[in-house]
């Protein structure tokens, strides 16, 4: 893929900008500029991981605003009237071939809070350790390949995608921080 120009779009059919007027508690007037999705609606982040090994699934995804591929998670958006369950598990199968069974979901979260109001459920996703992904069926601005790590793996898997000029999402940064620093 390749950028062809980028130019300021004050309107858009997925965003809009926004300003927010209001008063702080020593009662001075501030102002807070923000986006917003059009039609807003949930966005899932899938966490799948296999029952058996404990393996993670991971997308390396293409992703045209940073013109750089991101390690993340499966994720997008809920279409229509699709529950948050459907939603994840279409986006699992569509993002990376595999289908799996829903463990937990997150309340709704805040990704970034400072810039979009949009928040995001947490799906862990259980996946069979012998199950062979389908075709994947990306859109035409998908450009996404798949990872099975193992937990064990995952410093190093992080460490060889940033060397190699990739971003990291929060998402597997999180997990890997959490194993990593926090284990007694």
């Amino acid at each position: 893929m390749k950028i062809l120009e980028i130019k300021d779009c004050p309107k858009s059919s997925w965003f809009q900008s926004k300003q927010i007027l209001y008063k702080n508690d020593e009662g001075v007037e501030l102002r807070w500029d923000y986006i917003e999705r059009i039609a807003s609606k949930v966005s899932v982040i899938i966490i799948p991981r296999f029952k058996e090994s404990g393996d993670f699934l991971l997308v390396r995804q293409y992703r045209v605003i940073f013109d750089k591929y991101i390690i993340g998670f499966p994720a997008g958006i809920i279409d229509g009237n699709e529950t948050v369950e459907a939603g994840a598990l279409r986006e699992l199968r569509e993002e990376t071939g595999y289908s799996g069974k829903i463990k937990e979901i997150s309340p709704p979260l805040t990704t970034n809070s400072a810039l979009i109001r949009e928040t995001a459920c947490c799906i862990l996703v259980e996946l069979d350790d012998n199950a062979v992904p389908r075709r994947q069926r990306l859109e035409a601005s998908e450009k996404i390949e798949v990872f099975r790590v193992k937990e064990s793996d995952l410093s190093s898997f992080l460490e060889n995608a940033t060397a190699r000029g990739d971003l990291i999402s929060a998402g597997p940064w999180f997990v890997h921080m959490t194993a990593e620093r926090l284990r007694p």
